[in-house]
């Protein structure tokens, strides 16, 4: 009988209250674990959503004021500078801002039997107002050149001319 009695007292109310204990604290480790997890996925996924609306706001605002840019080249006309010595041949360029937006003009490509980019820096046009610029550039008499106009939103505007 002994040996029943040493058994009983191996289990006994005193053991069974540390297993309880242990696995109170466990499962208090765990409940904590997991809500910091849980805080943490949904912080970090408010914070992508956020940075993905931001993105997505510039994205449809630059794509809205592209559509309602809209250039004309009002002017194209080539002459020669006789006062400095060759090559003193150029295009002077008059652009229209007609949208309803103010946009930057960035370059400007003259394509005839050579080409030839021209970045641009002073470009700003508000709308219903003018930019000339002259560009500097050896056309021959009856050449017929291609004029692009390129803005800070990359329209690019087009129109052909013929020198004389």
């Amino acid at each position: 009988m002994r040996i029943g009695n040493n058994l009983c007292n191996r289990f006994s109310s005193r053991y069974h209250h540390r297993r309880g204990l242990a696995t109170i604290v466990t499962s208090a480790i765990m409940l904590s674990a997991v809500g910091i997890m849980g805080t943490t996925a949904v912080s970090w996924s408010n914070s992508n959503l956020v940075t993905h609306q931001e993105i997505l706001s510039k994205s449809i605002s630059d794509k809205t004021n592209k559509i309602t840019e809209f250039i004309t080249i009002e002017n194209v006309w080539a002459g020669q500078d006789t006062m400095i010595p060759p090559p003193n041949k150029f295009l002077n360029v008059t652009l229209t801002n007609t949208g309803n937006i103010g946009l930057t003009v960035t370059e400007i490509k003259i394509d005839g039997i050579t080409s030839k980019v021209t970045p641009i820096t002073d470009g700003e046009i508000v709308p219903g107002r003018s930019y000339s610029t002259i560009i500097y550039y050896e056309w021959n008499t009856n050449d017929v050149l291609n004029v692009y106009v390129t803005t800070e939103r990359d329209s690019i505007f087009r129109t052909q001319v013929f020198a004389e």
